[in-house]
């Protein structure tokens, strides 16, 4: 049998490396260097069976977040949001906001302060963001992470530094026009035929099997606990950009070489995400156990382990996270119903009582939202609703995307805040 599953490996491969060709070479048709981004550097090989040293610490971790036992309420804060604030006077902008979301008796906000491989902090790894002055690169003459870090300590709210780990451009796929402070770009030309970026349907990403990606991400994460007092460390939704074989091509091919019971494909990427998620964890308790990380994956958890390679039984039983966040962003009547709001709360409580279980609300729907759903939306209350059923699953609390959604002028925003400032209110 054995023989069997060899004989059928090495078929696959060679399909593998067969079907990839062309794809490549559409991929990379603005690269500016001949074979920037698809080729392979060394053999980035990892052991993947489970008989390595685990990364989490024996010592025992916080499977709940400080917070004076209470409930997590929390909401985000955008990049595009963030941008909009750099347009007047940022401080006070942030002033406002946070002013905005103490009064509304929520204590948790998720700030961007890496949406790409950039920054909205002084960063010796990432460029300035774009979104701060238009131009990635240029300095805006004040670090604006310092100043929502002290806002928000200034007024008792938690913040969490929420970072896109593998994203470094939806615009491009040429590393070349990246800013000359970034380090992706410093790398990618001296080591042109590394795998650390990977360009993909018209945009760049970190590879999640490239050992010094994995580096790169961890080192994006000291520097930020290095130089702030956040109080925990925030992942989003992004890890593997795409299903196709070709993404990784090189480095899978070089995983397999010489194995004789290689992982497939999508497993090996479980365990790529798997591995960085443990070494982030482990070096977010480094710097000390009432520092939180956790991520927010998607709501539709069969896409997460399919599709974006994200295992999230793994990331919890295995304890690479203090909290989990999934984004059920549907109403009671979205069709599908097992995607609905009240069939995905059910699901994921298996989390409960395993690690801070919160519920990603999507007040940007307020108003719209897919047909079938539509009505929820448009009726008022909704939110209210979606939190007095996650209180009674015993979630441990959650986080509205997003401000300017929330926060509106519009009627239906202002009702649904005056009846999730009751709710917090009454108890």
């Amino acid at each position: 049998m054995k023989k069997m599953v060899c004989l059928f490996l090495i078929f696959a491969t060679v399909l593998l490396s067969a079907s990839c060709t062309a794809k490549t070479k559409e991929i990379n048709k603005t690269e500016a260097v001949s074979g920037l981004l698809s080729q392979t550097e060394g053999d980035n090989t990892f052991d993947l069976s489970g008989n390595g040293q685990d990364l989490v610490s024996s010592g025992g971790y916080n499977l709940k977040t400080d917070r004076d036992n209470g409930e997590m309420r929390g909401i985000w804060i955008s990049y595009g949001e963030l941008s909009t604030a750099f347009d007047g006077d940022f401080k006070n902008e942030i002033a406002v906001m946070f002013d905005n979301i103490k009064g509304l008796g929520l204590n948790t906000v998720f700030v961007h302060a890496r949406a790409f491989c950039d920054a909205f902090y002084p960063s010796k790894l990432f460029p300035w963001s774009a979104y701060i002055t238009g131009t990635e690169g240029v300095s805006p003459g004040f670090d604006p992470l310092k100043i929502m870090v002290d806002e928000a300590k200034k007024r008792g709210l938690e913040i969490h530094a929420w970072l896109n780990p593998y994203r470094i451009s939806y615009k491009t796929e040429d590393v070349s026009t990246l800013a000359n402070s970034s380090y992706i770009k410093q790398y990618m030309t001296k080591k042109p035929s590394s795998t650390l970026a990977v360009a993909y349907d018209g945009g760049l990403y970190l590879n999640p099997a490239n050992a010094d990606a994995e580096k790169l991400i961890i080192d994006g994460v000291k520097e930020i606990l290095d130089a702030y007092d956040v109080d925990g460390i925030h992942f989003d939704d992004y890890f593997y950009p795409t299903m196709d074989s070709c993404f990784d091509q090189s480095d899978y091919l070089a995983y397999v070489n010489g194995k004789s019971n290689p992982l497939p494909l999508a497993d090996w990427r479980r365990e790529n995400v798997n591995r960085m998620l443990k070494s982030v964890y482990t070096t977010v308790k480094g710097y000390g156990s009432d520092i939180s990380f956790g991520v927010s994956p998607a709501g539709n958890n069969e896409r997460n382990y399919n599709e974006l390679y994200a295992d999230t039984d793994a990331w919890v039983n295995g304890g690479y996270i203090d909290y989990i966040i999934p984004q059920i962003y549907f109403g009671y009547s979205y069709s599908p119903d097992r995607f609905s709001y009240g069939s995905l709360v059910n699901q994921w409580a298996k989390y409960s009582g395993k690690t801070a279980l919160y519920v990603g609300l999507g007040a940007y729907k307020i108003g719209a939202g897919a047909d079938s759903e539509k009505a929820d939306w448009e009726s008022g209350g909704l939110l209210e609703k979606q939190i007095k059923d996650l209180r009674s699953l015993k979630y441990d609390g959650f986080v509205v995307f997003s401000y300017s959604s929330l926060f509106s002028n519009d009627p239906l925003n202002t009702s649904e805040r005056e009846k999730i400032l009751q709710l917090i209110g009454a108890e």
